[in-house]
């Protein structure tokens, strides 16, 4: 038997992330996919050999443009929120991106650059290989965490006004002093300027653990 002739790899791939868009992580079946496709269920397995390799390339997909055309004039610590911020955008441009992305584990191409040049960019900071690589997980958890906290309060559907109702009827000014302090900004209503501050203390932590050099440039 010959695979359906309508059918490309890249075809299935792209489709699978529109129906990521319409119908989000948990409504992505196989089924759905194939009726979108217009052919027979079963009949992407030509292409990918399970769904679990379908979400992989998906995941992976969303990274191609993130660890391209890196300066190499620039200095570690512009480049390394550079790289994050692109992750940022990357998982948000898809519906369900930050899931997607954090319930796979996918060395393949696009993940691979990314993470090369991620601890390349630390080891050119200064870092020994294990601090790169843990230095590199903590950053991409931050950004992937965060991502996942602005696309579930963007899925909410009164634009979040009901949690933030809940928020402040369970603080007790007595019990709860310091949250209530800061119950204005407990939930952000500006996801750039809360991403910016928190990127902003992971690279401080990472500058305080790393070798003092006269300079920190990206490797060329």
């Amino acid at each position: 038997m010959e695979a359906p002739v309508r059918l490309t790899r890249e075809h299935v791939l792209a489709v699978a992330l529109d129906v990521l868009d319409e119908a989000g992580l948990d409504g992505l079946t196989m089924r759905r996919l194939s009726a979108a496709l217009g052919v027979e269920n079963g009949a992407t397995y030509w292409h990918f050999r399970s769904k679990q390799e379908l979400l992989e390339h998906m995941a992976d997909a969303l990274l191609a443009e993130v660890a391209t055309e890196l300066p190499a004039d620039r200095p570690w610590d512009e480049l390394v929120p550079a790289l994050a911020r692109g992750l940022r955008r990357a998982l948000l441009s898809r519906r369900d991106g930050a899931r997607l992305f954090s319930g796979r584990f996918f060395p393949l191409p696009n993940a691979l650059a990314y993470g090369e040049a991620l601890v390349g960019l630390l080891a050119a900071a200064g870092l020994d290989p294990r601090s790169a690589a843990w230095a590199s997980d903590a950053l991409t958890y931050y950004v992937v965490a965060h991502v996942t906290e602005e696309q579930l309060a963007a899925a909410l559907p009164d634009g979040g006004d009901a949690a933030r109702a809940r928020l402040e009827a369970g603080l007790d000014p007595a019990r709860h002093p310091h949250l209530v302090a800061a119950r204005a900004d407990l939930a952000s209503a500006d996801p750039d300027a809360h991403f910016e501050h928190g990127l902003a203390l992971v690279l401080a932590g990472i500058r305080a653990t790393a070798p003092q050099q006269p300079t920190s440039r990206a490797a060329r």
